[in-house]
């Protein structure tokens, strides 16, 4: 069986086999046949100190453009190993096409959306972030502020269930600023992330030092970062504190930014209607979102707000859609399967458990699906990953307590819990805060005044808010994509990081410096800002 090497200090390296080195084998989770092994390596400060002092500087060498006509090259090399990639996911993190699709095309889509923001960044080795501004009213002394690249590391932890788009969004954004990468991926679905690192280093496109590739464990990473160095962590909130509190990021107050757990919500206007297309809008968008990746999203939709007097209705329409996937479940290799397994052994372990601690809070019961169903589509039974959609319901009281476990424990996996609420934008964004802080939340309504609150009351609670309405229901996406144009990060239980937004992406990378001189001066270094 393969044995999958990290790629540090410019060279492929087996890990390492000596006593207590241990070793983890990479299952196709709907079969639970062996893929691949990997394993630790060692000597992590010499890659720490390459990605400085090589990846670094050559990085800084180019100019933005430079960099960004490098990102535009890598969307294209990876687009056209995309075909090998999708087989890869399917096989590797259960995917099905659509999800492989769905992964993958995100990543290229990060690197070509980074491409197009260097054009419009000029070629000087900073960034102008405002005009220059006078320190006293009569003074000639001005102030403005620059944005520049540090001079350490971005050590990128990425989490399972998106092993192209995780890896390769946090590169784009990263190499844009002039900051080489050290990038760890998780190591169940890591098989693609190899295979993608191996196409990158292939392509020659990336000097040498500003790319890394660690296997495996961890191992003492985090005990060579500084001053100047970043770490980017996606996984779940239990691992974020940890990482976040490890003591020599805190000695040395190094950058840090978290996305973790996120019961993120959607809140169904009291103006919608059964029949209208903003109504079949929230039922599509539902199901796409416990659906896709099997549920195993940061922004999957976990709690559906709905008026009381439309429970009925909604629950129903949710039930025959959930029922046409659950009876396409199975090995995503099958035509025609529309839900593939989860990532892992623990990952279903996990997901029955968290069902069965939703479950032990009185008034909160399962409307459709079985946790223990263990026959699905071309997969023998027992075999593989497998958890089908399962929709739970809270009564109107559950709903309403802060204490219920609904608003504390997110189950990653296709379940979604429907909470009944009044119908006012005063109790949906008392549910919404329940949950402690969210990636993203949707509101459904064509009515101003309940769009316009709900913006108001909700917006302190997340990282992004989707509106939708009718006249836009036939051209919008569903809630759980991510574009790199918007923030995607949120606050409290969400992590309180941020990262993509365009330029303000960029920002975790690049220390904002305040020049402060003379107009003229400061005029004869950056000229005008554009």
């Amino acid at each position: 069986m393969r044995t999958l090497p990290s790629y540090l200090v410019g060279t492929w390296q087996q890990p390492q086999t000596g006593e207590g080195d241990r070793r983890a084998e990479l299952l196709n989770p709907a079969t639970e046949a062996p893929l691949a092994v990997v394993g630790a390596a060692r000597e992590l400060d010499r890659a720490v100190a390459h990605g400085r002092d090589v990846g670094g500087p050559a990085l800084r060498a180019m100019t933005i453009a430079a960099r960004g006509e490098m990102l535009q090259k890598l969307a294209k090399k990876l687009h056209e190993h995309r075909e090998e990639l999708i087989e890869i996911a399917i096989a590797s993190g259960g995917n099905t096409r659509g999800d492989a699709k769905f992964d993958i095309d995100g990543a290229t889509g990060v690197l070509a959306a980074y491409a197009r923001l260097a054009r419009e960044l000029g070629d000087d080795p900073w960034i102008v972030e405002d005009e220059a501004a006078p320190i006293m009213r009569t003074s000639k002394i001005r102030v403005q502020h620059v944005l520049l690249p540090l001079r350490g590391v971005a050590v990128h932890i990425n989490a399972f269930n998106f092993p192209a788009w995780g890896m390769v969004g946090k590169a784009a954004v990263a190499w844009l600023a002039g900051v080489p990468v050290l990038s760890k991926p998780a190591t169940s679905t890591s098989l693609l992330a190899h295979r993608i690192a191996e196409l990158i280093v292939a392509s020659g496109l990336v000097p040498e030092g500003a790319f890394q590739l660690l296997m495996g464990s961890a191992g003492d990473l985090l005990d060579h970062l500084g001053a100047q160095d970043v770490v980017a962590f996606t996984g779940s909130a239990g691992v974020g504190a940890l990482i976040r509190g490890h003591a020599k990021l805190v000695a040395h107050n190094t950058r840090v930014n978290i996305e973790a757990d996120s019961l993120n919500a959607v809140v169904v206007g009291p103006d919608v209607e059964e029949g209208s297309e903003l109504f079949d809008l929230v039922v599509r968008d539902c199901v796409i979102e416990m659906t896709q990746k099997a549920g195993q999203k940061c922004t999957a939709t976990r709690r559906i707000l709905v008026p009381q007097e439309r429970l009925e209705e909604l629950r129903s329409a949710l039930v025959e859609r959930l029922d046409e996937v659950a009876g396409r479940t199975g090995d995503p290799a099958s035509k025609g399967v529309r839900m593939g397994p989860l990532a892992t052994a623990q990952q279903l372990a996990d997901a029955r458990e968290g069902v069965a601690r939703l479950l032990a809070d009185d008034g909160v019961s399962i409307v459709r699906g079985d946790p223990a169903r263990a026959e699905f589509t071309d997969v023998p039974a027992g075999k593989g990953y497998f958890f089908e959609p399962i929709l739970l319901e809270a009564t109107p009281e559950r709903a309403a307590d802060p204490g219920a476990s609904v608003h504390a424990l997110e189950v990653f996996g296709p379940v979604s819990t429907l909470l009944p609420y009044d119908g006012s934008v005063e109790q949906a964004a008392a549910l919404v805060a329940h949950g402690g802080g969210s990636l993203v939340t949707t509101v459904y309504s064509d009515s101003r005044k309940f769009t316009a609150g709900a913006v108001a009351a909700l917006g302190p609670f997340l990282g992004r808010l989707v509106l939708a309405d009718e006249k836009h229901a036939g051209g919008s996406m569903a809630p759980g994509c991510v574009f790199p144009q918007g923030n995607h990060g949120g606050p409290g239980r969400a992590g309180g990081g941020a990262e993509l937004g365009g330029l303000g992406g960029l920002r975790l990378y690049l220390q904002r410096t305040a020049i402060q001189g003379g107009a003229g001066q400061l005029a004869r270094v950056f000229g005008k800002k554009k």
